[in-house]
């Protein structure tokens, strides 16, 4: 159920009260309501960057889903569309505004698993729009879908990009396969046993093997100066996912 309501109370530092206008409010004691999700508008429109990005993502991937034919598409290829909830779009694609028919698939899917309100680009706040920006991008990373633009330049949150990268073993500059690199102090170094470290906090960057030797032909620091990025520290369950000791 969806309702919405106004802020008529602050609380600095501490809280907020909202009012939520609802006639039947029997349902609260029926269903055993005892707790609400308030999502908050944050009042500023999703800027011409955001937009572009969201633009560039849902183009790259509608060319994705559009290439191959549905036909030659294999049960986990035609799985991972089901995941999305694009297999059925294929059939929709004529030519004619594919971008737009997959964009408004994509939202409505995003809507659904965050449970919160369908928007479009001329509603949405920057907040919103941030979430779903980083959410494409983590789609890109997990399903392998080739860009035009290197996802850095497309994502919001830097962190959160580069975690989706390590879990998936993706390349942050240019989407291929990546190992693992491990960055500034606390590698094992020649003869370390990486089965005896514990990894956890251990600062990384996941980089394809070009990039990894671009490292050593130019230095750590020039390397991220010249691609704007920065490393990530491992968690336990990034660990996990790539077989590191915790």
């Amino acid at each position: 159920m969806e309702a919405e309501g106004i802020i008529n109370g602050v609380f600095p530092g501490e809280a907020l009260s909202v009012l939520i206008p609802l006639e039947d409010t029997d349902i609260v004691e029926r269903q055993g309501i005892t707790s609400v999700r308030v999502i908050i508008n944050d009042g500023r429109k999703l800027s011409n960057d955001q937009r572009r990005k969201i633009f560039a993502l849902v183009g790259d991937i509608t060319e994705w889903v559009k290439a191959p034919g549905k036909t030659a598409r294999t049960r986990a290829e035609r799985e991972t569309l089901r995941e999305m909830h694009l297999l059925y779009v294929i059939d929709a694609l004529d030519g004619y505004e594919d971008s737009e028919k997959v964009r408004r698939q994509l939202t409505a899917h995003y809507c659904k698993l965050l449970d919160v309100m369908t928007f479009s680009l001329s509603n949405v706040d920057m907040t919103i729009a941030r979430d779903f920006i980083d959410w494409l991008v983590e789609l890109c990373v997990a399903h392998g879908i080739p860009c035009i633009d290197t996802l850095l330049n497309r994502c919001e949150d830097i962190q959160r990009y580069l975690y989706a990268c390590v879990k998936n073993r993706r390349c942050a500059i240019c989407g291929k396969k990546a190992d693992i690199h491990e960055w500034g102090a606390g590698k094992p170094g020649m003869g370390g046993n990486r089965a005896k470290m514990h990894h956890s906090g251990q600062f990384v960057e996941p980089l394809c093997r070009l990039h990894h030797r671009e490292i050593e032909d130019i230095g750590q620091q020039t390397f991220d100066d010249k691609y704007h990025l920065e490393p990530i520290a491992l968690d336990d369950a990034l660990c996990k996912a790539i077989g590191w000791k915790k």
